[in-house]
């Protein structure tokens, strides 16, 4: 049973709630008001005291409510309750203090303090908020759950960014950064380089992570569809509208909403988006009242949204609005050394869902590899590793590679790696990758991940001692 179960039925929830004041009287009579209310109080005599435990505490005895005087020798209930806050965020605090504190009070609660109680105590109010508390902190600790669990399923439905590369890693700070804040993000990037996969990293990383992400691709929505699938519509708002329809914003409610190739939206629903932007309201469809909105917005295009604004085709203040943070993806031409890690990365998930071998690249499959410039980019990468491990064998040939790769012309100088990352460094860097996936895949069995690799014990002892794994 869940937290959120067990408080439909609040009198089977036991809580611990530590009291701490400096005037024992006080504290003894709000332990016994703890108690009376079916909950487990503990006592210190000084914050000081109350600090050491929290240190010390396992899990299982912290307290889910901290009850504190704000006026005590030594550390004060505000140092204390900031001690909480930082070592103990799920934990509720309500303050105490004389009627003629009440400014102490105030400030407590706009540093996190949950609510407060004036001396001298009133039975009945001390009821009603350590009651309050308990539920507010139950519920703080449900939703903290909640999210954990919610972040292990994302971490192994969407495995990390996979690159090598400083460009990359670059995005990556971005893409952190900017998910600390509220603020409209625009990623800009050429298809297939994982726009979306850095809007989900945002919205992951930020506290939004629980509420919901909705991705929306507007190029699939047809135009007479668009406003009523972004805000919604009311019954009998066109033909066939039978019932009101819920929009994109109002299912992203508190989360994400994450709308792919926004330069194809039409003028009209630029200007409804446009409102959005500036009044966090939208009307349905049909409508006429204001709805209030608290979506996140992350929006993605391929195309030159400035050359498209000085064409007229999109509105030079709704640029304004989206462009609050951009992020740039670049194409995988500009980042070959990440096409080695890349491609490790999905022969060994194709390999791994197909039941296969990994199999082995000879050096003018690689060469191909490296010297093609990948229009589609990371999408045109995994679909040719799904394609290798599929219709290939142990050992891929040049003719299992589709011919646009094969025969393509070698790229230019400038494209191809250098220095470190020439030919031999590519192959070593991708038999170092796979080598290093055979052994977490069959930790301890050297055997096993020999045998997934198509390698001889011997083979794989040698390459091992190669790549300095067995030190």
């Amino acid at each position: 049973m869940t937290i959120l179960q067990h408080l439909t039925k609040h009198e089977q929830v036991r809580a611990i709630v530590w009291v701490v004041d400096d005037h024992l009287p006080t504290a003894a009579a709000v332990a016994e008001i703890v108690r009376g209310l079916g909950h487990i109080p503990r006592t210190f005599p000084a914050a000081e005291m109350a600090c050491d435990a929290l240190e010390r505490a396992a899990a299982g005895e912290l307290c889910s409510v901290l009850v504190t005087d704000l006026r005590m020798p030594g550390m004060d209930g505000l140092g204390l309750l900031q001690r909480f806050r930082v070592r103990a965020p799920a934990v509720g605090v309500v303050v105490m203090t004389a009627h003629g504190s009440i400014d102490e009070a105030v400030e407590a609660m706009r540093s996190g303090a949950l609510d407060f109680l004036t001396k001298p105590l009133d039975v009945e109010r001390v009821e009603t908020v350590i009651r309050n508390a308990i539920t507010r902190a139950l519920l703080d600790a449900e939703l903290l759950r909640v999210r954990a669990e919610n972040k292990v399923l994302r971490d192994a439905a969407r495995p990390a960014l996979v690159f090598r590369s400083s460009a990359m890693n670059a995005v990556l700070e971005a893409a952190e950064r900017a998910a600390s804040s509220d603020a409209t993000v625009l990623v800009l990037g050429e298809s297939g380089t994982g726009k979306e996969r850095i809007a989900r990293l945002i919205h992951d990383s930020s506290p939004r992570a629980a509420r919901p992400f909705v991705a929306t691709h507007l190029a699939a929505l047809a135009e007479g569809l668009l406003e009523s699938e972004l805000f919604g519509h009311e019954r009998g708002a066109f033909t066939g509208a039978a019932g009101r329809h819920t929009g994109r914003f109002e299912e992203a409610e508190a989360g994400t909403l994450f709308l792919d190739e926004i330069a194809e939206i039409d003028a009209r629903t630029q200007v409804k988006l446009l409102r959005v932007l500036q009044e966090r309201v939208i009307v349905r469809v049909g409508g006429v009242n204001e709805l209030k909105v608290n979506t996140r917005l992350v929006a993605a295009t391929h195309r030159d949204l400035d050359a498209d604004v000085a064409a007229g085709l999109f509105r030079a203040d709704l640029l304004y609005r989206l462009d609050v943070i951009r992020i740039v993806v670049p194409p995988l031409r500009a980042r070959s050394e990440d096409i080695a890690v890349l491609l490790a990365h999905f022969l060994d998930r194709f390999a791994s869902k197909y039941g296969r071998s990994v199999p082995e690249l000879p050096k003018e499959v690689a060469q191909a590899l490296l010297a093609y410039n990948w229009p589609g980019n990371v999408r045109e990468l995994e679909n040719v590793a799904e394609r290798l491990v599929v219709m290939g064998g142990a050992q891929i040939r040049l003719e299992d590679v589709p011919l646009r790769i094969a025969l393509a012309p070698s790229a230019p100088p400038t494209l191809l790696p250098t220095g470190d990352l020439d030919l031999p460094a590519f192959l070593e860097s991708l038999e170092r990758e796979l080598l290093r996936r055979a052994l977490e895949r069959a930790p301890g069995n050297k055997a096993q991940a020999a045998r997934s690799l198509g390698l001889s014990r011997e083979a794989f002892r040698y390459k091992l001692q190669k790549y300095g794994f067995d030190a």
